[in-house]
Order: C-alpha cells, then structure tokens, then sequence
C-alpha cells in the first residue's frame, strides 16, 4: 500500500512515505540530487500528491529535522524532545518506555473537560504529535510549528441536469477504493451494521468482488438484534467472509486490557480498544495488511448559516464538574484555533486514535469518506441530501436492496460495554485512580469522583460520558510504583 522515497542532497537527507496508487511501483526509490535547491522544489511538488503521504527532511548543516504531513494524516507520528535529543516514533508506548514525562497540565485538564483542541501539543510535556498539513520543526532543544492554510468551504450549489447525487457518491467511494492497488485476499472491512461502514463495504465488494473478508463487534440485547440484522444484510450483499466478536467478552479495564499497562493505551484513543485490538489481531493472523473503514462518514454533512440545526452537539461533553478551580483555570489554557482544513478535526482525531493498534498488526488503514475530493463534492449538495444523511441513506437504500437504513433505523452503542466494563473492573479503577500521578497536585476532585465511581449503576450510566475520559487518563497516568 505504500512506496518511500528517499532523496538526499549536499545539506539535505529527506525520506517520503506515501500512499500507492494502483499503478505506482512498489518498494524503495533513491536518488541523489546536484543541489539544495532541487530537492527543495522536489518536496514542494509532491506536497500536492492527492492520497495520504509524509515526509521527514533532515537540515544537515542546521542539525534540524522537519516533518511534514498530507491534510490526511492518517498516522500521525510523535516526536519527543528531551535532554538535547529528538525521539521520533508512530508509536507512543515504545517512545516513553524508560522516560519519566512531566505532564502537561493545561492539556490533560483540558481533555478530561472534553475541550481540549486538535494541535500538536500532547498531554505530555515536551512529546508532540503531527497533525494534518502542518510541519513539526525540531532544531536542537526547540520544537516549533508551522501551520497550513485555512481551507474553506464554497457552500451549495445547484444540482446539474441528470445528475443523481446517490449514484455519484457510490462510483466515488468506488474510484477512491480502484485508485489503491487493494488486493481482495489481504484487505479486510469493518461491517458494523452501520450506515457509513455499510456503505463503503458495498462499495469495496464491487470493486474486489465475493470473497473479502469482513469483521466487527457483536452487540447483545435488543439493539444487537438489529445489528446483526443489518449486517447480515450487507454480508449477504457484498459476499463477505464474516467474523463477528461478542462485544461483552472483550469488557474496557478487564484484566487482559493494555489500559492496565502505564502508557499502555493513549486517553485520546478510541474509547474501546480492547475488542478492536483483538479484532486487528485476527485480521493479521489471516493474512490481512488492509483495513477499510467507515471512519469520516459523519462528518461529510455540513450545516451552512441559514439551513437548519446541525443536531450534533458538543456542549455535553464538558466535564469540568470533576474539576477544581485551579483545575478548571489550566483546563481554559489550552484552548486553542487550528486553521479549518477539508476534512473536519473528529475525522484527524478518530484516524489518530487508532493507529497505534493498526500499524502494531502490520494493518495499513483505509478510510474512504476522509477524501478531499469527497468531502468538496457533498458540501456542495443541496441541504436535502446533507439533511440527517439523506444522501448516504437513500444510497444505502438503493445499493443493499433494502430501505432499513432509510426507515427504520437502529443506532449501535458501546455506551452499555462500557458501563458494563466500568462496573466488572470497579476495584482496579478505584485503585488506579488514587494511586495515578494525575492525583498528585490539586486538580480533581477526587472525592467526588470515587462517590461517582462507587454509587449504583443509574448514577453510573448517567454520568458516564463525563467519568470516563477522568478514567482512561487515570489509567494512562498510573503510577510506576504499585
């Protein structure tokens, strides 16, 4: 899925990672150029390449180091910056085994009040993350950050005559999957029952034909019911070969968790990462290197001024009530203003939470809904189509054969695994979070959250959006001495 190129001159040593496309060669490409100046222009050329790519360029007569991403940024990478010396890994836990990091306060407050914002800054001091279409610049103790230009959004347009927006969606999301070299034997798709993965599924079966290998939690109850037979419905439709894992065997802080692990899982990674590492886990062993997800999905239907509502609303999520003041007053530090890019910041966030395990498995990510181009092509559609996803649903309608997407609709959650899991592993928690390095300075309320923690499953399932970040960063956090 990937070619590097590595290129090199007088005062310059730069190395380019980027996606294939179907007719790019595979392997690696080497050359040397006369002047400074050439590889300079190289590197501004390929900036405009259209898939997800990264580069790292080395200033030898600087002794500075530049990372640069695609607006995609599908794995971003960390930099750590201690003791003169400049650490550079996709994955955080192997970069902070043995080093004893300082946290950053304002913004590790800040993510536990749920408005921390998308930057390079990370919740430990001196440890940085790339972010999409920005350059990372490190010259001896220094890092520095150079930001991309704001990109805006043109608004809606008029439909032209003969176009069905349904049909153009679908042969997109087709052309992004053919413009890959994907390989049906060693590519795999997430199948939740879900509209955006469904979709995409759909799409990726035309494009590969039977035989692709699908996988996703199983949820129980009533909403499980539906969930599976959503998916049986894409399953049946697509020819997948269907592995499906029983969420509630796979609970969040069981024994077995990387959460129990000082550093193990990143508070800003995916809430739920024990079934999905298990999930990835299965992939790789089955020869997977290729995963294709419904990632961006929700993020492809703006609301311009004027049109209704958009009925997402973030304002829940603050969490400031476990808190104090001080507290509270380091957590208002941080925020901050990143330039609008094409793609929305819980698209960059949610492609950030996940790497880590992905890349561990050999499993390269695929998330067709994060394209520019796609994202350019939705924005400009009538609110009718961008209205409550009536574009995605009546494509699901038309391409599965079936109008349940459309009419009768049944959202998955995890929130229920998740409260499950907060209730089975009640004493490792109350213990983590006593002992956790985050409790060593006034910051939280840790009376209040220990009653939280304590109280009836009721008082627990109603607070458990807001409890539960202050749990995985307690986790995160714990103390090296136990």
């Amino acid at each position: 899925m990937l070619r590097t190129n590595i290129i090199e001159s007088e005062s310059f040593f730069s190395v380019m990672s980027f996606e294939r496309f179907s007719d790019n060669p595979e392997g690696l490409y080497y050359d040397r150029f006369h002047n400074d100046q050439s590889i300079l222009d190289y590197l501004n050329q390929t900036s405009d390449y259209i898939l997800d790519w990264s580069s790292l360029t080395i200033d030898r007569k600087r002794s500075c180091l530049f990372y640069k991403t695609s607006s995609v940024n599908s794995v971003p990478v960390y930099i750590l910056n201690s003791a003169e010396r400049v650490k550079i890994d996709w994955d955080y836990s192997r970069l902070l085994n043995g080093h004893d990091p300082q946290i950053d306060w304002e913004s590790t407050l800040a993510h536990i009040g749920g408005t921390a914002p998308y930057s390079p800054r990370t919740l430990i001091n001196g440890l940085y993350r790339s972010t999409a279409g920005a350059t990372l610049v490190a010259c001896k103790d220094r890092i520095s950050l150079r930001l991309p230009a704001a990109v805006s959004k043109s608004g809606p347009q008029r439909l032209a005559p003969g176009i069905v927006p349904e049909d153009l969606f679908f042969k997109t999301i087709k052309a992004l999957f053919e413009a890959r070299p994907l390989q049906r034997d060693r590519t795999a798709v997430e199948v939740s029952g879900g509209m955006d993965s469904g979709l995409a599924a759909l799409a990726l079966a035309e494009v590969l034909g039977p035989g692709v290998l699908s996988a996703g939690a199983q949820f129980s109850g009533d909403m499980g019911v539906a969930q599976r037979a959503r998916r049986q419905l894409l399953c049946d439709r697509g020819g997948f070969d269907n592995c499906e894992l029983p969420a509630h065997r796979f609970l969040p802080f069981s024994p077995c968790s990387l959460r129990r692990n000082r550093f193990g899982v990143w508070p800003q990674d995916e809430t739920y990462p024990e079934i999905f590492e298990t999930i990835f886990s299965v992939l790789a062993k089955a020869g997977i290197d290729t995963l294709v997800s419904g990632f961006g999905g929700d993020e492809l239907y703006a609301a311009y001024e004027g049109e209704e509502e958009n009925t997402f609303d973030l304002s829940n999520s603050s969490n400031y009530r476990y808190l104090t003041d001080e507290g509270r007053r380091l957590a208002m530090n941080a925020l901050g203003d990143y330039p609008a890019g094409p793609l929305q910041e819980t698209c960059l966030r949610a492609a950030a939470s996940r790497s880590q395990r992905l890349l561990r498995h050999g499993i390269w990510p695929v998330y067709p809904y994060h394209s520019p181009a796609l994202v350019d092509f939705v924005s400009k559609l009538p609110w009718g189509f961008r209205r409550d996803r009536q574009l995605l649903r009546r494509a699901l309608t038309k391409y599965s054969g079936s109008g349940i997407f459309e009419h009768d609709y049944i959202k998955e959650s995890f929130e229920e695994i998740a409260l499950q899991g907060v209730i089975e592993n009640r004493e490792y928690l109350l213990s983590a979070i006593s002992q956790s390095d985050i409790m060593k300075d006034d910051y939280i309320r840790l009376s209040e959250l220990i009653k939280v923690l304590s109280s009836d499953r009721a008082t627990l399932s109603s607070e458990l959006n807001r409890i539960f970040p202050v749990l995985t960063t307690c986790c995160f956090f714990q103390s090296s001495v136990r």
